[in-house]
């Protein structure tokens, strides 16, 4: 039998043997660096199931002040096999969640993240809340179904023609054998959407192209 007297296993230095008996092993008692004190066999010493007096594990789950996402854990709320941790969101929101979601990852924000990308989903499909306003170019975003590479261009019958949607109504804007020409004009009616001059603008349009039907 080996004698583990003053050998070190983790955080834990054997102190002495006890007279119980685990499992056919010999049972030690031993301190632990934190201070604290438990038995445990040479199996478990040696096969290195234990390595403290539980502390570690204790060290391991105390989130408070790591940051997951954009989620900074402020307190623990509950203990268990559950147990739930306070956070703070980026955003200012406040959200229990449980400490398994956290180290996962499945959890970083208080859910503003989801709530935004629902956002900018509608964003890309062209159109806000409101009045159906085209605002995809804004992001510099592409759909998935564009063939031209740019927004709001389609090219139709070898020509490329640029449209924009403003108030529940689509415009067409100008139809062009060159996409530069197509890609300047839409820019341009961008822009005067972000401006808040779009009526204006498409007055201009129409007057200025009065001999042929871009819009």
């Amino acid at each position: 039998m080996d004698d583990l007297t003053g050998r070190k296993f983790g955080k834990l230095t054997v102190i002495e043997k006890t007279e119980k008996i685990k499992n056919g092993s010999i049972v030690w008692k031993c301190k632990c660096d934190c201070g604290g004190t438990i038995c445990a066999s040479t199996r478990d010493l040696s096969q290195g199931r234990v390595k403290s007096c539980g502390c570690l594990r204790k060290e391991r789950y105390n989130l408070i002040g790591q940051k997951f996402g954009r989620l900074t854990v402020l307190k623990s709320e509950s203990c268990g096999s559950h147990r739930t941790f306070l956070c703070q969101c980026e955003c200012g929101n406040k959200v229990s969640v449980r400490g398994d979601s956290l180290k996962r990852g499945k959890t970083v924000s208080c859910g503003c993240l989801k709530r935004n990308g629902e956002k900018a989903g509608q964003l890309e499909r062209g159109r806000n809340l409101n009045d159906h306003t085209s605002l995809i170019f804004y992001k510099g975003t592409v759909s998935k179904n564009n063939t031209t590479g740019f927004n709001g261009i389609s090219l139709i019958k070898g020509k490329y023609r640029a449209t924009i949607g403003y108030k529940n109504k689509t415009y067409y804007l100008i139809s062009d054998s060159n996409i530069e020409i197509a890609k300047d004009v839409r820019k341009e009616a961008d822009e005067a959407i972000k401006n808040g001059t779009f009526e204006e603008w498409i007055g201009q349009l129409k007057r200025s192209r009065n001999e042929k039907k871009y819009y």
